[in-house]
């Protein structure tokens, strides 16, 4: 039985966009990668209130569960949210309907899960080569369960020790090999050493006008399994070019990336590379952003937006606090596009751990506003938003009257 046959056969609600040409495993023949990720993106899209950027690494780390065995580092995902009830679980079914040969569990304590990942075929045994065997998708819904108590330590080593593809586990005289794609989702924060080891990936709750479907299980089980097979046969066809691509490290790393960000990135980069289009470019600013602006990290996506908000204005010398809010405001999925028109303390609050602070701007002799200064950001852009961020946030054209520079006084 080949992976694409091992695979869960389940149903999707509306089946996604897949190429019907599926022949021979052949680089020419098979379905384009593009094509493949584009439509995963489309689907998820269809279901998880998240920014684009996540959907797209969702999307890869979907191509990625078929082919991690050619890497020597695995990419975890870490998906929160800053509120329940905003789709954590929802997004580990769909990703259990769309990787190779998932295990989900939900709410599974340290020795549910230690059984489950310990076992006969995960053990190295002296004098054979190892071979990784299904289930390779692991899939821990409610985790905070199995990290709560003092028993936690020994499965946080076990899942840490899958990280690398030469990581092993020891216990007793016996050693493990738990090398592999996994995905976290809880209502608490991972323990840092297994966190740091993880993309994060931030799911909101749906707005009221969040056109969103409801996901159920409608359709015939062919309709997976021709997804399945599109992405068996991409991964078996790209085989050799992605072992190759493994040996070095891919281009255009995202600045500002730590060690192990960088090893959770780089299957991600390398799989985009291979899918060609606009995916590598798209997988560069979408990492770099995750990473960035993660929501542990309140004031670096506020930083990030108001980078925006100068930007769509051309970088006058300053802006109203009023016409900051118009901007970020408009963002969705933002905490703040909830926000209240004086929500200047709020903006405040977040930007004061840069030493960023609101001034009086006198624009005539009748006219004060209060704003920040453009040169008062320049030095937390630089520190906390990576050159590849800059100007990379969605924004629109947002040309509501604000006083000209020419305009401007003086400082009060």
């Amino acid at each position: 039985m080949n992976r694409a046959q091992a695979s869960l056969k389940k149903t999707l609600p509306t089946a996604p966009p897949i190429p019907e040409e599926i022949e021979e495993p052949t680089p020419a023949k098979t379905a384009p990668g593009a094509t493949i990720a584009d439509s995963i993106a489309a689907f998820l899209g269809r279901y998880l209130a998240c920014e684009p950027h996540q959907r797209t690494v969702l999307a890869l780390w979907v191509v990625y569960s078929w082919c991690f065995e050619h890497f020597p580092t695995a990419a975890y995902l870490d998906v929160r949210s800053p509120e329940p009830q905003s789709g954590k679980s929802l997004c580990l079914r769909l990703l259990e309907l769309l990787c190779d040969s998932p295990w989900l569990a939900a709410g599974a304590d340290v020795r549910t899960i230690t059984s489950r990942l310990l076992t006969s075929d995960t053990r190295i045994k002296a004098g054979e080569d190892f071979v990784t065997r299904p289930p390779y998708t692991i899939l821990l819904d409610d985790c905070q369960h199995a990290f709560h108590g003092s028993e936690h330590q020994p499965l946080v080593a076990i899942l840490n020790s899958g990280a690398h593809a030469m990581g092993r586990y020891a216990r007793y005289r016996c050693e493990y090999s738990v090398f592999g794609p996994k995905a976290f989702a809880g209502n608490a924060p991972l323990p840092a050493s297994l966190a740091s080891r993880c993309i994060p990936i931030v799911l909101h709750r749906k707005r009221p006008s969040d056109t969103l479907s409801r996901f159920d299980r409608g359709l015939p089980s062919e309709d997976v399994e021709r997804f399945h097979q599109a992405l068996a046969r991409w991964a078996k066809a790209n085989a050799t070019a992605l072992a190759q691509a493994a040996e070095e490290a891919p281009a255009g790393i995202p600045p500002g990336l730590s060690p192990r960000e960088q090893e959770c990135a780089e299957p991600l980069l390398h799989i985009a590379g291979l899918i060609g289009g606009h995916w590598p470019e798209k997988a560069r600013t979408a990492l770099a952003a995750v990473f960035n602006l993660a929501e542990s990290s309140r004031s670096v996506q506020m930083l990030c937006d108001v980078r925006v908000a100068f930007d769509s204005r051309h970088n006058p010398e300053y802006l109203s606090t009023r016409d900051i809010l118009a901007v970020v405001g408009a963002f969705e999925y933002r905490p703040w596009s909830a926000w209240p028109r004086n929500s200047g303390r709020r903006l405040g609050a977040l930007l004061h751990p840069f030493g960023i602070v609101s001034r009086n701007l006198r624009i005539d002799s009748e006219t004060v506003l209060r704003g920040y200064l453009l040169r008062d950001f320049q030095d937390a852009w630089e520190r906390y938003l990576p050159p590849a961020i800059y100007g990379q946030c969605s924004a629109t054209d947002f040309s509501s009257a604000t006083p000209s520079t020419t305009e401007f006084a003086r400082l009060a």
